[in-house]
């Protein structure tokens, strides 16, 4: 998470981040999600056009249907969503059977509704989740949301968001964070700091290893920077 979000930058392209982000799998021996896909956000967009894939598809994979994303490039006073997945399998999930509850609506989509539970999904959706994601249980009523949600979905009036699962014996390891591309530089803005306890007894590429270095640096400057501040304004009280 930490190479991706350094490579997002004014100026920089979207495959950029991409093999970071593959250099890193190689190195540490694991594979990239497939599906999971960084994205720039606006006001009420999670999902914006410009996104970042965590690998490049194979020839399989887009003959399979995996699509490729398009390039694009960052550009400054932009927001992205670094969302960072890696499994110990071979990356590729697959939806489970535990049901889905997770929804987004897709503004872009009108259908006349027949059932009256579908209609009362919709009508709900729009007034408090026209936008953003949302759960099942923000119903009043979630018995008359469960009949009508999947007439919503069938006719494309909302995105599901599944429960995807890995094969079985495959550690899946995932960490988000967001960004903004300011005039001095990408800040990371969310997102919890990585815990100093995890390690491993890989060794990343030369490349890697100088973008982790100059990163671990500048979060030092940044603390002491921070301490020193705070020692000044308890010496002046």
């Amino acid at each position: 998470m930490l190479v991706a979000a350094d490579c997002i930058k004014a100026g920089a392209k979207n495959e950029e981040v991409t093999k970071a982000v593959e250099r890193v799998a190689i190195a540490y021996g694991v594979n990239p999600l497939a599906t999971v896909r960084m994205h720039q956000m606006k006001r009420f967009v999670i999902d914006g056009v410009k996104e970042v894939a965590l690998k490049e598809p194979t020839a399989d994979d887009l003959e399979q249907g995996e699509e490729k994303v398009p390039e694009c490039t960052f550009e400054q006073a932009e927001v992205y969503a670094v969302d960072v997945a890696m499994s110990t399998g071979d990356g590729k999930v697959k939806p489970g059977d535990l049901r889905t509850t997770v929804f987004k609506r897709n503004v872009e989509a009108n259908y006349r509704l027949k059932m009256k539970a579908s209609r009362y999904v919709l009508s709900e959706v729009d007034k408090k989740f026209p936008t953003l994601p949302f759960t099942l249980r923000h119903f009043e009523d979630e018995r008359q949301a469960k009949m009508g949600i999947t007439e919503c979905v069938s006719h494309g009036l909302l995105t599901p968001y599944p429960s995807l699962h890995e094969k079985s014996g495959s550690t899946v390891a995932h960490f988000k964070c967001t960004v903004l591309l300011l005039p001095s530089g990408t800040t990371k803005v969310t997102g919890l700091e990585l815990p100093a306890y995890f390690k491993s007894d890989k060794t990343p590429d030369e490349e890697t290893a100088k973008v982790l270095d100059a990163i671990a640096e500048k979060a030092a400057k940044k603390a002491k920077k921070k301490a020193a501040k705070k020692k000044k304004k308890k010496a002046s009280s």
